[in-house]
């Protein structure tokens, strides 16, 4: 039994019918080694050998009526694998077009609130002979270090074992009395602490005020990436090379992720220019890990940094350099200001903070940002589970108005996997935004005389060769 932490609160609590708060985590896997492709029955019988191993996988949310904000993960006494698992087929010819599509969908099918808060979609008909495996899983469940932890820990390198965990059948119902005394004795806990609070504020205000570089909270003008909008979603899948971006960061001396957000302030620019727009300075929001070497499998530790993306600057070498300038500062401040006073006042605010943003969300004239962004570190090589290789890892988060807009990034196996999911008002045609992440990708090489990148694209033919081939167009 444990309540929900602060941050945790604040995803579970900021869903509501028009905002699904869950993210969609998805592998590509080959199984042409052992000659059969994956069922929905094998899963059924495996999947629970190894859940063990992620608790939150077999907790559901126990609520007391004084304490809604913040309810409790307790088992689930009445779990059921069966109640996780669907499986679909993707229309001819599966390739990442329509599996964007599935995803979309999947993207606004809330989960279940009364069981525990993931689901699995197994996919059929991927182009190249291969499947896909989409879970589902509320942010209230797991950041995203503890989502790349989950799959490191349900894949091995090739050759490698995953040891079994199997779910305890002793755990301890809950007891809604110990519930109940648990949280009066944190909420005396939380009232004691509250003076240092304003200490706390008013470092976080000092250390911004000598950081005059960075984004001030709701101060962004709006434009068309702030568009008001519904409950439907759009995906688009793709990669670039890790290679070329970390080229980039060594020329221009800065880091790969400073790189990467210079490339996207590329894409970002060329778009809005597209759409007749000024593109004036912008601004992401990307999270900052507490604790990048943490092996948790569950939860959020992370707080939130904003710094400008210089989509004005026409020249992409200082576009890219200044950029990543202003990356380097918010994560800098981020940590300075330190991880605390994000969780203690998620902790305070309960629903207040989710119930401004949807009062506010589509009436105020500045906003937080313009896109929202996340980069992680993955694994260096492709991931297998026994005889079948895990071909591509691509994740996608949320989009929460009013900057609907959010580009997660991961690096797998020498590539940089992007996750685009969007509302159609604020990002129409999301591929074609990817694709303009390449062009950007490739403008900023031309000019440090860095060689292009040719696109990775998925195969039209599915003989079960390999998923993904060079382009050799420019």
């Amino acid at each position: 039994m444990e309540r929900l932490s602060g941050p945790d609160a604040l995803m579970l609590n900021m869903e509501t019918r028009t905002t699904p708060m869950h993210t969609l985590k998805i592998a590509v896997i080959d199984t042409s080694r052992r000659g059969k492709p994956v069922t929905l029955r094998e899963l059924e019988d495996v999947l629970p050998r190894y859940l063990g191993r992620f608790p939150r996988a077999t907790q559901h949310l126990e609520r007391l009526p004084a304490y809604q904000a913040r309810p409790f993960w307790v088992r689930d006494k009445e779990f059921d694998i069966r109640n996780h698992l669907e499986e679909v087929t993707l229309p001819a010819p599966g390739r990442r077009t329509e599996l964007d599509a599935v995803l979309a969908g999947l993207a606004v099918r809330q989960l279940d609130r009364h069981r525990p808060l993931w689901a699995l979609t197994l996919v059929h008909g991927v182009t190249g002979g291969r499947q896909a495996v989409v879970v589902r899983i509320h942010h209230a469940v797991a950041d995203g270090l503890a989502a790349l932890n989950t799959f490191r820990g349900a894949t091995s390198e090739e050759g490698g074992v995953i040891e079994p965990a199997p779910i305890d059948p002793t755990s301890a119902p809950a007891d809604r009395r110990v519930l109940g005394r648990m949280a009066r004795e944190e909420s005396r806990r939380l009232i004691r602490a509250m003076p240092g609070m304003v200490g706390g504020f008013a470092r976080a205000a000092h250390l911004k005020s000598s950081t005059p570089t960075l984004p001030k909270p709701l101060a962004v003008p709006r434009n068309s990436f702030n568009t008001p909008s519904g409950a439907v979603r759009v995906c688009a899948s793709g990669d670039i090379p890790l290679a070329a971006v970390q080229k980039i960061a060594t020329a221009t001396e800065t880091t790969v992720n400073g790189a990467l957000h210079g490339v996207i302030a590329g894409a970002m620019r060329a778009e809005l220019l597209s759409r007749g727009e000024d593109p004036g300075a912008q601004v992401s929001v990307f999270g900052v890990c507490k604790d990048i070497t943490s092996p948790r499998t569950w939860g959020n530790e992370i707080a939130t940094a904003a710094a400008y993306l210089r989509a004005d600057l026409e020249d992409p070498v200082e576009r890219v350099k200044q950029t990543a300038t202003s990356c380097g500062e918010a994560v800098a401040y981020r940590r300075q200001v330190g991880f605390e006073l994000t969780e203690k006042t998620s902790a305070y605010t309960g629903r207040l903070g989710p119930v401004f943003r949807i009062l506010a969300a589509h009436r105020m004239p500045r906003v937080m940002n313009n896109i929202t962004t996340a980069n992680m570190p993955g694994p260096k090589k492709t991931r297998w589970v026994g005889d079948i290789e895990v071909v591509d890892w691509v994740s996608f988060a949320l989009a929460i108005a009013p900057a609907d807009v959010n580009l997660t990034a991961y690096s797998y196996a020498g590539r940089i996997t992007m996750g685009l999911v969007s509302t159609p008002e604020s990002m129409p045609d999301p591929h074609s935004f990817l694709e303009r992440v390449h062009d950007s990708l490739n403008e900023v090489s031309r000019a440090l005389d860095l060689p292009e990148s040719p696109r990775l694209v998925w195969l039209e033919s599915d003989s079960g060769s390999d998923g993904l081939k060079i382009e050799e167009k420019r």
